[in-house]
């Protein structure tokens, strides 16, 4: 269904602080009723780990965009360089370690405007 979303407004993120760093929310549900999508910039601080944490209503895109971590997906391991990227399917129980010499930053985006976030 086509939704009409008012294009002559710029968006305004919502920040969210964690104690690993922080989530800068560009787009979701909660900013732009309907979009059906979400897109964030995630810094992740030096030496810090994500929880580990699934979504069983979405799937999960990760751009590293500075830095350098770690990224578990379920059982498995992948260390991520700048430029690179990946995908975690639907219900991958995942998280992210710095394994960098000072902020990662990661542009993340999922399938669902509202996730749903599941720390196991």
């Amino acid at each position: 269904m086509a939704q009409n979303f008012n294009q002559s407004e710029k968006l305004q993120s919502k920040l969210s602080p964690q104690d690993w760093g922080s989530m800068e929310w560009l787009v979701e549900d909660s900013l732009v009723t309907g979009v059906g999508m979400s897109v964030a910039v995630m810094t992740l601080l030096k030496g810090k780990t994500s929880p580990l944490h699934r979504h069983p209503n979405c799937h999960e895109f990760i751009y590293l965009a500075q830095g350098k971590v770690e990224v578990s997906l379920d059982e498995k391991k992948v260390v991520l360089e700048t430029g690179d990227s990946v995908l975690n399917p639907l219900g991958t129980i995942h998280g992210v370690r710095n394994l960098g010499a000072g902020d990662a930053k990661m542009v993340i985006s999922y399938s669902q405007g509202a996730r749903v976030y599941e720390e196991v």
